[in-house]
């Protein structure tokens, strides 16, 4: 729209650019290099009319802008959006800046702003904790920094905070050593502290949705910090990082007993800690006594699977075993993990006991937990990789039952049990579909005459259902049973069988039809 004026903007948009005035001063930090070029630049294009809005268009709410500088640049405003500009430079850039500078000239003093801004500069400027380089420093500027963009405006909300992270996160680089060899310690620190104070505004946030994704966030978090801990470990420690090596140590300690809530998140922090980085015994023997002297966390969870990790990890095999009694449906899938952490450390017999100590416990489970079927491919996938007994295997694929057939009848097999595996199939009402997928065809060759009763029960299944098609199908599965009974040499009993079916089913025309095409009798 030609003809207008930034004046007459205002009218319309007063309030978004004061929003924008005040993202901006968050953003951008007073006494960073960087930054203070970049407001210094902006007010100079300002002072010398280096903006000029080119085009308005109501509709979209949206304004061009040209800034005169080596090269031209080209700044597109949404007011309700984000702002863009041709430079292709950092989100925020010095051309961005002078547009906003220019609108907020005609709302107030640009010059108070701008020394209001940097009253806000740190005490301790970004090249000094550079040089200072101690966890207290990188500490008071993480939480100046969290205060200023994250909690003061995104508590509210995780969404938003989550969002505002991002920006916290930009802005701590800036303190990052240059040395290659910190910035795995820089990263694995600044993450750590980062979550040691945010953690009690996590529990603030009720709406399930939102602890949906705080829970998500952890879990990614978590991950991270796993592989950070695996790079640390496998780098040179050097003498100046021990305070940091300590303080993460402390940070990890704090969040398993002193936080509060997402216990499955603090615990999978702790035991990723000790696993990956923690991997002195001395230190692993001072941790445990510390465990052994404190039963809970501050929040009330029991501290004993942690410690069975570090029983585990000790060799204290008789410690660990002796304490895994009366152990609780609830906590299942914390001992299956420490199980499946035992597996990839190729401790196949401590793996094994401790599966056989919580099979009860599994038992309880599957038959009390509406969600048990989710963990069935995990049990199965950890008992492939065990050593059980015959004993122990009976009574974990007994288990299994009400989910699928298949271990207990592979199993039946095996030892050669055919009649149960009948038996089975026969008690579950299993089709002969299904059977088949579990091992029919090779009981139908070694004994072919305990499966004609299974047969018997999905040939009835089909007649009742007393469609033509139906009908049709019980005579394909009589044939089979014909086929069988002639392998057992069993014709006078087949014989009298297909007579006693035809007798009880002569009122229905059509099957006795589909029987006299069948050819059934031997």
């Amino acid at each position: 729209m030609k003809g207008m004026t930034v004046q007459r903007l205002l009218t319309f948009y007063e309030e978004p650019i004061e929003q924008f005035m005040k993202q901006l001063g968050k953003y951008l930090m007073a006494g960073v290099a960087q930054d203070e070029s970049l407001v210094r630049s902006a007010q100079s294009f300002v002072r010398n009319g280096a903006v000029q809005l080119v085009d308005y268009k109501p509709v979209q709410h949206e304004a061009d802008f040209v800034v005169r500088d080596v090269q031209d640049a080209y700044v597109h405003i949404s007011f309700y959006e984000e702002s863009s500009c041709s430079c292709s430079g950092r989100k925020m850039c010095r051309h961005q800046a002078a547009v906003l500078f220019y609108f907020y000239q005609h709302m107030n003093s640009l010059s108070e702003w701008v020394k209001t801004w940097r009253s806000h500069a740190d005490h301790q400027s970004i090249a000094a904790i550079q040089k200072d380089r101690t966890p207290l420093a990188w500490e008071q500027y993480a939480s100046t920094l969290l205060n200023q963009l994250v909690m003061q405006e995104h508590a509210s909300s995780f969404f938003l905070m989550e969002f505002a992270l991002g920006d916290y996160k930009r802005q701590m680089q800036r303190i990052r050593p240059l040395e290659r060899e910190w910035h795995v310690l820089f990263d694995t620190s600044v993450t750590l502290m980062t979550l040691v104070k945010l953690w009690p505004t996590f529990n603030s946030f009720s709406r399930e949705n939102e602890r949906g994704r705080v829970r998500y966030y952890l879990d990614e978090t978590i991950q991270e910090l796993k592989h950070q801990f695996k790079q640390l470990q496998q780098q040179p420690r050097f003498f100046a990082a021990d305070p940091f090596y300590e303080r993460i140590e402390r940070y990890v300690r704090h969040l398993l007993t002193d936080a509060e809530g997402y216990f499955s998140q603090r615990s999978a922090l702790y035991s990723h800690y000790w696993s990956e980085l923690g991997t002195s015994k001395h230190a692993r023997e001072k941790e445990l006594a510390f465990l052994e002297a404190h039963s809970e966390t501050k929040d009330g969870n029991s501290l004993l699977q942690v410690r069975q990790l570090f029983y585990f990890q000790l060799g204290q095999t008789d410690r660990l075993l002796k304490s895994m009694t009366k152990i609780p449906t609830d906590e299942v899938a914390n001992y299956l993990s420490l199980i499946q952490f035992s597996l990839e450390e190729h401790q196949i017999e401590m793996a094994t006991q401790m599966f056989e100590r919580l099979l009860p416990a599994i038992e309880e489970y599957l038959d009390t937990d509406t969600r048990a079927s989710r963990l069935v491919y995990t049990l199965r996938y950890i008992e492939r990789q065990l050593d059980l007994s015959e004993e122990s295997q009976a009574k974990f694929y007994r288990m299994l039952i009400p989910f699928t057939l298949e271990p207990f009848s592979n199993w039946l097999i095996d030892q050669e049990r055919y009649n149960d595996w009948a038996d089975l199939h026969l008690y579950c009402q299993s089709g002969i579909t299904y059977a088949e997928t579990c091992g029919l065809e090779i009981v139908k060759d070694e004994a072919p005459f305990v499966l004609l009763p299974l047969y018997h029960m999905n040939v009835m299944r089909e007649i009742n259902e007393k469609k033509r098609d139906s009908y049709k199908q019980a005579v394909r599965y009589m044939k089979k049973m014909k086929q069988l009974a002639k392998a057992a040499n069993e014709t006078v009993y087949w014989n009298h069988y297909v007579q006693e079916i035809r007798e009880k089913f002569r009122r229905l025309r059509a099957f006795q039809q589909e029987m006299e095409k069948g050819n059934l009798s031997l």
